[in-house]
C-alpha cells in the first residue's frame, strides 16, 4: 500500500492459511478483499467476517469467483471474455451460472456493469443484500440479476429490500430438483432435512412478493431483463 497505493486484495492461498491472509489485508487498511479459496473452515470465516465488519471492509467469499467490471478490471477467476461493458449488475452464488447469464445477456446486446460473486459457502463475508444496496445506488447500473441457489436464506433476506428499489430485479434460483438433506455442489447448497428452509419455492416466493421477476431457467433471464427495462422507459 505504501509503495503502490493498493486499495484491494485478491487472495488465492490454501484454505489452511487464508484466515491469516485476509486478516493481514484488513489490518493493512485495504477496503476490498476477495477470498477465492474454497474448503475454508466455518470458524475461520466467522473470524474473517467479524474483522471485515468491524473495519468496514468489503469481503467477498470465500469460495467466490470474484468480482469483475468489464473494461475496467477483475479480481478473481472468471473468464473476462465472457463479459462485456454494459449496465446490468449480476449478483451470484454460482460462478459458472453467472458466466452463462452474462453470455446470454451479451447475445441480446446487454453488457454488465459489475458481476459480484458472493461465494457458495454457508457463511460468506458479504451477503446478497449488501451488494443489492450497492447496485441500487450505482449510477452505472439499470437492472440487477440475482443468480441464487438452494440452501441458506440470503435470497430471502435480499428479497426484503427489492420492494424498496427503483431498479428492476430479475432472479433465478438453481436446484429445483435437488433432494432435501443432500448437499449439491457448493457447501451452502443444501435444503434442510425437513424441507422447511432453503428451497427453490421459499426463495422464489419471497422474491416474487418483494417485486422481483422470476426466471425458471437461465435462458428466460434476457427476455425478462429486456422487458423490465422497456417498462421503465
Amino acid at each position: 500500500m505504501e509503495e503502490h497505493g493498493a486499495n484491494a486484495s485478491v487472495i488465492f492461498v490454501p484454505a489452511a492459511v487464508i484466515r491469516d491472509a485476509v486478516l493481514e489485508a484488513i489490518d493493512a487498511g485495504l477496503q476490498l478483499v476477495v477470498a477465492i479459496s474454497e474448503h475454508v473452515p466455518v470458524h475461520d470465516v466467522l473470524k474473517m467476517k467479524a474483522s471485515a465488519r468491524a473495519n468496514e471492509v468489503w469481503l467477498l467469499g470465500p469460495n467466490t469467483p470474484g468480482i469483475i467490471t468489464p473494461g475496467v478490471g477483475k479480481l478473481g477467476i472468471m473468464p473476462a471474455n465472457m463479459f462485456q461493458p454494459g449496465r446490468i449488475g449480476i449478483i451470484s452464488r454460482s460462478g459458472t451460472l453467472s458466466y452463462e447469464v452474462a453470455g446470454l445477456l451479451n447475445d441480446i446486446g446487454l453488457g454488465q456493469s459489475t458481476l459480484a460473486g458472493v461465494g457458495g459457502d454457508p457463511v460468506v463475508g458479504t451477503r446478497m443484500l449488501g451488494l443489492l444496496k450497492k447496485f441500487e445506488t450505482d449510477p452505472g447500473t439499470d437492472a440487477v440479476v440475482i443468480v441464487g441457489e438452494i440452501g441458506g436464506s440470503s435470497e430471502e433476506e435480499a428479497a426484503t429490500y427489492v420492494k424498496e428499489m427503483s431498479k428492476p430485479v430479475i432472479a433465478y434460483i438453481a436446484g429445483r430438483t435437488a433432494p432435501s438433506g443432500r448437499r449439491m455442489g457448493h457447501a451452502g447448497a443444501i435444503i434442510s432435512a425437513d424441507g422447511s428452509q432453503g428451497t427453490v419455492e421459499s426463495k422464489e416466493k419471497a422474491l416474487r412478493e418483494g417485486g422481483a421477476l422470476l426466471a425458471e431457467k437461465p435462458s428466460e433471464i434476457p427476455g425478462l431483463v429486456k422487458g423490465a427495462l422497456q417498462a421503465k422507459t
